[in-house]
């Protein structure tokens, strides 16, 4: 049976969907057999940033209605055929989504797949609940802000409750000078704060957004730092002891640099 991993977010525009898509191509690159579900039940976006969003006839609704068999709900990239994407039903409510049968298809993925990486929707409301007993890993991606952990630490809560895994966590967006002058806490701090394994850091950077615009993951950004952390979160999943970026507090370099230099 394959892993399986439930990628989270305690709000939206965290860049969850962008590190699920990122990860299922890092994987097929090395040569695994890997779908990507999009649970985002009503706001699929997995298809555009595989640039499959022509392909999709069937989705993952059909499924729970039993409307199509499995493989014709799949779709795969040309150049990565071990990639297949399960894409989220644009005209279905997550009440209308039947939980037993959505860990059921889940279930059939992983007995046929290496790795099952599921795009839950944002949040703690239905549509994550109905991903929860599906036997995913958890991993919570947060921004390194107070509004965007908090939410971050109520989704841990909530895994908490329902008895299901604890959860790792993955820092996206973060700025090295930033956290050098010390407007941005460390990475470990954070999630030491949290209780969470930090199983990636993955550095903000507008060469994601313009690939994103092309309808292309943040591995053809073109930005070796993100590829690098992308590819150490990769490994790091799949328990490898792969390096995390040195991000630490700096007040020397903060004195020095009081003349108001730009920071990314």
């Amino acid at each position: 049976m394959g892993k399986i991993f439930a990628i989270m977010s305690g709000k939206g525009g965290v860049g969850k969907s962008t590190i699920s898509a990122a990860l299922a191509e890092i994987y097929a690159r090395q040569g695994m057999r890997v779908t990507l579900v999009d649970g985002d039940i009503g706001l699929r976006c997995a298809d555009l940033m595989l640039n499959l969003q022509n392909q999709v006839i069937y989705d993952l609704g059909d499924l729970v209605e039993k409307d199509c068999p499995l493989e014709s709900a799949l779709v795969h990239p040309m150049h990565l055929p071990n990639l297949s994407l399960l894409a989220a039903p644009q005209m279905m409510r997550p009440s209308d989504m039947k939980g037993k049968e959505l860990g059921k298809i889940i279930a059939r993925l992983a007995d046929r797949q290496d790795i099952v990486i599921l795009d839950a929707p944002a949040g703690i409301g239905r549509g994550l609940k109905n991903l929860l007993g599906a036997k995913g890993e958890p991993v919570i991606v947060a921004t390194p802000d107070d509004v965007s952990i908090r939410d971050a630490e109520r989704l841990a809560m909530l895994l908490s409750e329902k008895g299901e895994m604890h959860p790792g966590l993955i820092l996206n967006r973060v700025r090295k000078k930033l956290v050098k002058t010390g407007e941005m806490t460390v990475p470990s701090a954070l999630a030491e704060s949290l209780d969470m394994p930090l199983k990636g850091i993955i550095p903000e950077s507008e060469k994601i957004y313009r690939a994103l615009l092309h309808h292309q993951s943040a591995l053809h950004s073109g930005d070796k730092q993100v590829i690098r952390a992308m590819e150490n979160l990769a490994a790091r999943l799949l328990g490898s002891d792969a390096p995390l970026p040195d991000y630490h507090y700096s007040p020397v370099w903060r004195f020095f640099n009081r003349g108001g230099e730009s920071l990314s």
